[in-house]
């Protein structure tokens, strides 16, 4: 309306819209197809002021990978989501988790995709403040089932990459290569699948 006058965005509104901007612009034409005076004219900014915010694309890279990773507490949502998950139930939340996570925000895996393969320093800030933390929290787990008698002996590490890589793989070939307009089952059952599998496989009945 005529004399209406434009709200101005407070400084941590900006940080987050900036933030959002970046990461459907990276999701969709990688890092090097673009640059900050593109997210600026989408963010309807001057650049000028995502450089008051961020020192470069690699510290607006860390605040994407922050935003799309943490709660909202400041911890890694993954370990948080699963942390008073005991047994079966553990693991179902694992799968559960990175389904409804690529399922409601497919740009975020894509942005990853994108960064592996063309700036192999942004994948590794992922894969050291987010990917190692969680990889090494479900190793413990899987460790400490272990320890208890109830899996047999294994490298734990190698496990929880083998049930992650189970899970994500569907969620990849779903999601972003678009299998699900072609195949697609009831989140609960693939699952139930998915863990029954590898409960199976860490039980002492099913290996040596």
């Amino acid at each position: 309306m005529p004399g209406r006058k434009k709200r101005r965005f407070t400084g941590q509104e900006r940080r987050r819209q900036i933030v959002e901007v970046a990461e459907g612009l990276f999701s969709r034409k990688g890092f090097r197809g673009t640059t900050t005076r593109e997210v600026a004219k989408r963010a309807g900014i001057s650049e000028a002021t995502i450089f008051k915010h961020f020192s470069g694309k690699e510290d607006l890279y860390r605040a994407i990978i922050n935003r799309c990773c943490d709660d909202a507490g400041g911890g890694i949502a993954f370990i948080r989501r699963i942390e008073d998950k005991e047994g079966v139930e553990l693991f179902r939340e694992v799968a559960r988790f990175f389904m409804e996570k690529y399922r409601e925000d497919p740009s975020f895996p894509r942005l990853l995709m994108f960064s592996a393969l063309e700036e192999r320093n942004f994948s590794d800030i992922f894969i050291r403040s987010k990917g190692m933390d969680s990889l090494d929290y479900l190793s413990r787990r899987i460790e400490a089932m272990m320890k208890k008698g109830l899996f047999r002996k294994a490298n734990p590490t190698l496990c929880a990459r083998a049930f992650l890589g189970m899970v994500m793989h569907y969620c990849m070939f779903q999601e972003i290569y678009g299998f699900k307009r072609f195949m697609d089952f009831p989140q609960e059952e693939v699952i139930d699948t998915f863990v029954e599998i590898f409960l199976k496989g860490m039980s002492k009945q099913g290996g040596r």
